[in-house]
């Protein structure tokens, strides 16, 4: 049987199976986890960037597009230096890892992603 990589997102500290070629970001979508967005994996509004924390070695490869954005981004975001910035809608992993990103978490259990949008 194939172990699916397991994404920790901290501070939250709950995990993501993420699929083979599935990013972080569509992974948090599928399983219902509230993930900041604005452009949906378009990879142009940077609201879903996460800070790796471990598991460096773990990561796909970052794209020409995705080095470009991250580039603007990490000079005035947090003080996240570009190697330990990636965009969740652009990031594939090939082993276990742990993100920092606060604005994320969990969906409620029973509750999908709309109604607790609602009730904020």
């Amino acid at each position: 049987m194939i172990r699916v990589p397991v994404v920790r997102v901290d501070p939250a500290g709950f995990e993501l199976a993420v699929g083979d070629g599935e990013t972080l970001f569509e992974a948090a979508l599928r399983v219902g986890a509230r993930w900041p967005t604005i452009c949906y994996g378009q990879a142009r509004c940077t609201a879903c960037a996460v800070r790796v924390i471990d598991g460096h070695d773990r990561l796909g490869p970052v794209s020409d597009e995705e080095r470009d954005v991250l580039r603007q981004i990490t000079n005035r975001r947090m003080g996240w230096p570009l190697r330990d910035t990636r965009l969740a809608c652009r990031l594939t992993v090939t082993g276990d890892i742990t993100v920092e990103k606060r604005a994320a978490r969990p969906c409620a259990p029973g509750v999908s992603d709309s109604e607790e949008r609602d009730g904020e």
